[in-house]
Order: structure tokens, then C-alpha cells, then sequence
């Protein structure tokens, strides 16, 4: 596997751990992009008072969002300046590698645009992901601490089910 197959891997895996998650603020440019994404359920497992994660992508090859125009009879959009891209909050439904990009899928709630969501399609050369005191998390660590989360909230499902079948 070549280090651009291990990028979009990356690029797809640490998308796909911050599903619900929603970009907030955008930095820089197509050399080194920074975005802060909310994500308390995943942020506060690290830090109680945590409520994000920033993502640092370098020397971005494709990034534009194909909008889901609403209502869906406007003229469709391509946005490809990445102010425009993330002047509305995107959040992050799910990631897949497709050819040689990333697609993810998201929604987009705010009323003031013309448009509900899009698949926003990115490469980069590199991609990095930072706890709220950007300090750099390994994809493994980021997995598990996802994991963590899902197995405890798996557990406190079936606890309140069983809690509801006695007496």
C-alpha cells in the first residue's frame, strides 16, 4: 500500500470516528487547512471539559462541496473556495474513499443557505488530528477512544432494557 493509499485511510477513518461531529471554524488554505470540529460526546472522553477536535489537512490536492440544493429545483452549485465551503457548519454523517478522494457526507441545518447538506469531497498529501489543546492524537488512540465510547453507551443500553423487564 503507498503512503497516498495510507492518507485517504486516514482521511476516511478519522472523518467517519467524528460522525455527528460539526466543523465550526476554518483556517488557512489548500497548504495546510485547519478545521475545529464539535464533537462532545468523543472531546469530554478525553477531557470532561472538552468539546472538540481540530483536524490539520496539508497540501490539499481536492476539496470542493457538491451541495444538496434546497429546494432541490435551485440550480446546482459546485463550491470550491474554502471560505464558501465551510461558511455554513457541516455535519459529518460518513466517509468513504472513492477513486482518489474522500467523499463525506453531510448535513447542513442553517436556513440561511440554499442548500441542506452535500458530500464534500477531499485529498490531501497529510492529515492530522488534535485534541481541543491540539495536542496530536494517533489514529489508534482516536479510534479506541471512539470504541470506549460506543461500548459504554452499548452497556447502558442494555442495562436500562434490562432494568425495564423486571418487576
Amino acid at each position: 500500500m503507498t503512503d497516498y493509499a495510507n492518507t485517504l485511510d486516514d482521511i476516511r477513518d478519522i472523518f467517519s470516528i467524528l460522525h455527528d461531529g460539526t466543523t465550526s471554524t476554518c483556517t488557512g488554505n489548500k497548504d495546510l487547512l485547519t478545521l475545529k470540529v464539535d464533537c462532545e460526546y468523543l472531546a469530554e472522553r478525553i477531557d470532561k471539559s472538552y468539546t472538540s477536535f481540530y483536524i490539520e489537512c496539508g497540501q490539499i490536492e481536492k476539496i470542493e462541496l457538491h451541495p444538496w440544493m434546497n429546494p432541490i429545483d435551485l440550480p446546482q452549485t459546485l463550491l470550491t473556495d474554502i471560505k464558501d465551503i465551510f461558511k455554513a457548519e457541516l455535519e459529518i454523517l460518513s466517509a468513504d474513499i472513492e477513486n482518489d478522494f474522500v467523499k463525506i457526507t453531510c448535513n447542513q441545518d442553517n436556513t440561511d443557505f440554499d442548500y441542506c447538506g452535500g458530500t464534500l469531497l477531499l485529498s490531501c498529501k497529510t492529515i492530522k488530528i488534535f485534541d481541543q489543546e491540539k495536542r496530536q492524537l494517533t489514529i489508534d488512540e482516536f479510534d479506541k477512544i471512539c470504541k470506549g465510547y460506543w461500548n459504554d453507551f452499548s452497556k447502558k443500553a442494555e442495562q436500562s432494557i434490562a432494568e425495564k423487564k423486571q418487576p
